[in-house]
């Protein structure tokens, strides 16, 4: 389709991985994708049996004005202790992700959302899973951050709320970030972001209506914003290859119901997905976890096979075209490649991800108990349209 090939660096593995593009991808089957970026051992049965298991997730990446690149991530499991207290781990490249190192690591931080506005650094997100909604700040590049103890330092909501890490937009004036599912908190663009009063939280759309039926789990949403769409929500749908278009209304504390021509098919669509607007090539770009035709019968529900990541891009919204598969594990019982997180840098797609992986043969779980965060790099991304 004329893309060009991934910039990849490969780390020593044991399986089998089918990797799309040009020749500079034919590793060999003894390769995995990506750089690591962090990595927890893969846990033992007994750790496992004891309640003790760790795992990583919630990559969220950001670029720096100085050309570092951050990646903020989380431990999950039930010997995380995240139910109570999150921790989330910054890591820092300075050489355009070749290599990566500890930053800092946080706690009461959990499934963050990283983001640059303004001059400064920000991390939105949850004290725990669930937790209060806090927001730090960080004007030397994530080295140090605020501290949320009160509703002026970044406290926004206290409470059980959850989530899981989106790219805020700035649209007409406020920043935009997805709040759970089916609700959008805002602030207007020049606003103290660390003062709860900035910030409006919307009610919740109704997604018990639609054409799918009743009783959907829809969550994990991202946000977009283009001159033709206004702002939208686009949230996973639970076992289902769909999403819903759900817009804010006249005023920000109203998200509107979805229509029925707003339930949109999209590949992947039953798993977390990264989705962001290019107004260079004014279309919408996702990354997703579509389960291929080979993989749909191999004993797991398709919210739980994330053995392959692909480029999806839409002029509207509606029509979603899956423009090549990025990566591709024929394992689909323990890898995956999935909470993918990325950034626009000139030509280029800057992708973070949750990943699950046999690292010299010491294999997860599951795909879903992922080992990893790895990053890598799409050259040329626009090129695959």
């Amino acid at each position: 389709m004329g893309c060009h090939a991934l910039h990849i660096t490969m780390f020593s593995a044991g399986t089998a991985l089918v990797l799309s593009g040009a020749a500079a991808l034919a590793e060999g089957p003894d390769t995995g994708p990506g750089v690591i970026v962090h990595q927890l051992p893969v846990p033992s049965l007994l750790e496992r049996a004891l309640g003790r298991a760790v795992y990583t997730a919630s990559p969220s990446i950001a670029v720096l004005p100085n050309g570092d690149y951050l990646i903020s991530s989380n431990p999950f499991g039930r010997g995380s202790g995240a139910d109570r207290s999150g921790t989330t781990f910054l890591h820092r490249s300075r050489d355009r992700g070749a290599s990566w190192h500890l930053l800092a690591a946080l706690r009461d931080m959990k499934r963050g959302s990283l983001f640059r506005h303004g001059a400064d650094l920000y991390l939105w997100g949850y004290t725990a899973a669930p937790g209060s909604i806090v927001i730090r700040r960080s004007t030397d590049g994530g080295e140090t951050w605020t501290e949320p103890i009160d509703d002026r330092s970044g406290l926004l909501r206290p409470g059980r709320f959850g989530g899981t890490p989106c790219s805020p937009v700035v649209h007409n004036g406020r920043l935009w970030i997805a709040q759970g599912g089916k609700r959008v908190m805002s602030a207007a663009a020049e606003a103290d972001l660390l003062r709860a009063d900035s910030w409006t939280l919307s009610g919740a759309a109704d997604t018990d209506s639609g054409p799918l039926g009743s009783g959907l789990t829809v969550t994990e949403a991202q946000v977009v914003a283009a001159p033709h769409t206004g702002v939208v929500l686009l949230p996973k749908v639970h076992g289902r290859a769909y999403t819903v278009l759900l817009r804010v209304g006249n005023d920000p504390g109203t998200l509107l119901d979805p229509a029925t021509d707003d339930w949109i098919s999209f590949p992947g669509g039953e798993k977390k997905f990264a989705v962001r607007y290019d107004p260079a090539a004014e279309t919408f770009y996702a990354l997703s976890n579509p389960v291929l035709p080979e993989d749909a019968g191999r004993g797991w529900p398709p919210e739980l096979v994330r053995n392959t990541l692909a480029l999806l891009t839409s002029k509207d919204l509606r029509a979603w075209r899956l423009e090549r598969m990025v990566l591709h594990s024929q394992n689909v019982d323990y890898e995956a490649f999935q909470y993918p997180s990325f950034a626009i840098e000139g030509d280029d797609l800057l992708v973070a991800l949750r990943t699950a992986f046999d690292v010299d043969g010491t294999k997860p779980p599951r795909g879903h108990d992922s080992n990893l965060i790895t990053f890598f790099r799409i050259e040329g991304f626009r090129t695959c349209r």
